[in-house]
């Protein structure tokens, strides 16, 4: 009598039915080994930070030269103007024209001691604590006393024979600002340089290596 072949057979299919495909599990869900295989990672793009500091640089380096020079320009500029207005009086006495408010000093020769003077005019006010030095027409000066024309007019300075230059006092504004915008224009363009230079290397060190 013949039998029916056995379940426990050679070919006989698994309890969970049908036969595994490799790479897959049971039910065909694919194992993590099996055909899928990883996306490839997306390009990284290049840093711009290079040509960011070179960019940045010639920035720094344009604003600085232009605002430090136009500062320096106009800060020199007001001392140079208010030297336009000094007055050397040879004979120790002269007549100087003022403005309302200005104030006005009286230098004598480095050197030589400071005379006495007086002072007549429309309004004669005090003068400031500020002392100045002044090189003018190849002498040296220095103030001695000072005034301040109340009202705008013609000052009339007698100094008992001793030459003395009358004029405005130094403007230590424009001093200041004439010296910073010297100091802003070169301290910036060092620094603009240097990030410039720094972002040119970086840029052909990294062309290099591509």
């Amino acid at each position: 009598m013949t039998q029916p072949p056995s379940s426990s057979g050679p070919l006989a299919p698994p309890p969970s039915g049908g036969w595994n495909q490799p790479g897959q599990q049971p039910g065909g869900a694919p194992q993590p080994g099996g055909w899928n295989q990883p996306a490839p990672a997306p390009a990284k793009k290049p840093s711009k930070a290079p040509k960011v500091l070179i960019i940045l640089g010639a920035v720094i380096i344009g604003l600085s030269l232009v605002i430090g020079i136009v500062t320096a320009v106009i800060g020199f500029g007001q001392v140079a103007g208010g030297a336009e207005k000094y007055q050397i009086l040879e004979s120790g006495s002269g007549t100087y024209t003022a403005e309302a408010d200005e104030t006005v000093q009286l230098y004598a020769e480095e050197g030589t001691p400071a005379p006495q003077c007086t002072i007549d005019g429309p309004a004669v006010g005090e003068g400031t604590i500020q002392t100045s030095g002044f090189g003018n027409e190849g002498r040296e000066w220095d103030s001695f006393d000072s005034f301040t024309a109340e009202e705008a007019g013609d000052y009339t300075i007698d100094c008992g024979g001793t030459p003395v230059m009358v004029g405005p006092p130094v403007s230590i504004g424009g001093i200041f600002a004439g010296l910073g915008g010297i100091v802003l224009a070169i301290g910036g363009g060092v620094l603009g340089f240097l990030l410039l230079v720094v972002g040119v290397i970086i840029l052909l060190l990294r062309r290099g290596r591509d």
